[in-house]
Order: C-alpha cells, then structure tokens, then sequence
C-alpha cells in the first residue's frame, strides 16, 4: 500500500542538500576517474573513504548524544544496498569502461527510482512533467556521453553497472522510507561504518588492492582521507534531503555526476567543448528542472487507510 509524507520543510532547504551532494558527488566522480587512472584500484578508492566517514559519523554522533541502537539495522542496509553495492560497482565501471558509458549507465539509476518510488509513495506518484524531464535528461546524458562510447565495453562490465543502477535507484526510495523513522545522524554511522568495513575486509581477503607503478604520490593518501570528510558530509546532506523531500526531487542528484564529469574533462583533461555538448548540458539544466518541480508533492500526504505516518 502506498504510504505518502509530508515533507514538512521549506523547497530551499531541500533544493541546498540536493546541490551540496549533487555538487560534492560529481567532484568525487572525478576524483575517482583520477585515482583509479593513476593506478588505484576502485575497492580501495571505496573502502578508505567510507571508513573514515563511518569513524567521523560515529564520534560526531556519539559526541551529539544521537546514536541510537533502534537504527543501527537499517543503517546496516542502508550500508550494503545504498553506499558498499553502487559505489563499488560504479568504481569498477570508472574503471573498465569508456568514461562516457560508464556515466550513460549511472544515469538510469534516476529513472529505476521514480518507477519504484511511484508504487511506494502516494505523494510520488509518476506525473507527465516528471516523464518528460527524465526522458530529456538520459537524452542530455547521452548527447554528453556519446562522445566517448566508441572504445564499448565487456557485455559483463556493462550489465553490472546496468545491475548498480537499478539497486542505487531501489536504494533511493528504500533511503527515504528510513529517514523517515529515524534520525540521519543515527543512520549514517552504521551507514558508511560497514561499507567500509566490508569493502575493506573484501579487498584484502581477495587481494584485490593495487597501487601506481611508480608509488602513491604525495597527495594520494591526505586525499582519501580529505574524500572521508567529504563522504561523511555528502551522506549527511542526501539523508537529510531524503528526510524532507521526495525522492524525486533527490534524485536530481544523479545529473551533476555527468555534467561534472564534462566540466572535468575539459578543465582537468584537454577535452572539447563543442556545440553538442553545451546543448546536451543545457538539456540536463532544464530536465532537471521539470524533475523538480514534477517532484513537488501537491498536497499533505496521506496513507492508504488515512493515517499519518
């Protein structure tokens, strides 16, 4: 049955926490590019920041007095559906895929969450205005992306991205069901703790960590750590713009990843800025938008048998 809230805070609060992750998000997409054409493995450009957020996450929390063992489960699956599976997956994509693709793939994960999200909530019902802005936006991605698409890709690597998107995409809706029932800052430890943890405990146990050829250079490390700070802050950002908005309106994040990715390409790797670009670019601005505003719940929420949650 259908449960619906009431986001119960201001559109510009929501729309701060969407373009702080959004913002933060697709830096860190870059980041790894970086990193993992440097020589770093993905699990271990996975691993080091979620643990150091999940160490921060959970001093902060105990320092605010707002850890609360209630919560601890669905931080768990939070961590295993939501943080450990896409971010490794999309890790390794960055890694054995054309960049191009990679982001093409990522971006479905949107779309995987307004269909579920619509047969979840009553207030997040799939709308024409939605429709349309998500339809506009994967053309922008492709416009944005079809440029580097000509190297393809294994059939396998390609369907486990596809498969990382669907469950990022689940995990949005699973994300704002559990914000709702429990404060961020009790979720996030266990949250990105037992990411961490586990991808850790993967990546030894399978001898699965690599370094460059020529060593780690001096800002490797004091950067990981620097992406520890900017996981905790970007999982605190997206759990609390879960907990008052929609998921649709969240979702908004998944299209900085490629315009950043753009943006970088340009800025950090000598790539073009052609005509096709800028209007692929331009679509995602205005997808976006409609995404937004067709996310925008119309009315006080209500459950099925008319209680409030």
């Amino acid at each position: 049955m259908p449960i619906s809230i009431f986001p119960g805070a201001p559109e510009k609060t929501v729309w701060g926490f969407v373009a702080f992750t959004g913002i933060s998000f697709g830096a860190g997409g870059l980041l790894v590019k970086k990193f993992t054409n440097d020589g770093l493995d993905a699990f271990t450009v996975t691993w080091v920041p979620f643990l150091v957020g999940g160490i921060i996450a959970l001093i902060h929390g105990a320092w605010r007095k707002e850890l609360t063992l209630s919560a601890v489960p669905a931080g768990i699956l939070l961590g295993l559906l939501g943080s450990l599976g896409p971010s490794l997956i999309f890790n390794t994509g960055f890694d054995r895929l054309p960049a191009g693709l990679n982001t093409l793939l990522i971006s479905l994960g949107p779309i995987f969450t307004a269909v579920v999200a619509h047969f979840v909530f009553a207030d997040e019902r799939f709308n024409f205005l939605k429709a349309l802005g998500l339809i506009t936006a994967y053309g922008g991605v492709v416009i944005l992306a079809i440029g580097s698409l000509d190297d393809g890709g294994e059939l396998l690597d390609i369907l486990l991205v596809l498969g990382g998107a669907a469950i990022a995409g689940g995990s949005g809706v699973l994300t704002r069901y559990l914000t709702l029932r429990h404060q961020p800052m009790a979720l996030i430890a266990p949250n990105l703790l037992v990411a961490g943890l586990s991808s850790m405990i993967l990546t030894l146990s399978l001898d699965l960590g690599t370094k460059p050829t020529n060593g780690f250079a001096s800002w490797h490390i004091p950067m990981l750590f620097v992406f520890g700070i900017v996981t905790y802050l970007s999982f605190m950002s997206i759990l609390r713009a879960n907990q008052i908005g929609t998921t649709g309106q969240v979702s908004v994040i998944g299209y900085f990843l490629p315009l950043f990715g753009v943006a970088g390409g340009v800025v950090f790797f000598n790539e073009k800025l052609t005509l096709s670009v800028l209007f692929g670019g331009l679509l995602i601005l205005v997808a976006m938008a409609a995404i937004a505003r067709g996310s925008v719940p119309q009315s006080e929420p209500q459950i099925g048998s008319g209680q409030n949650v």
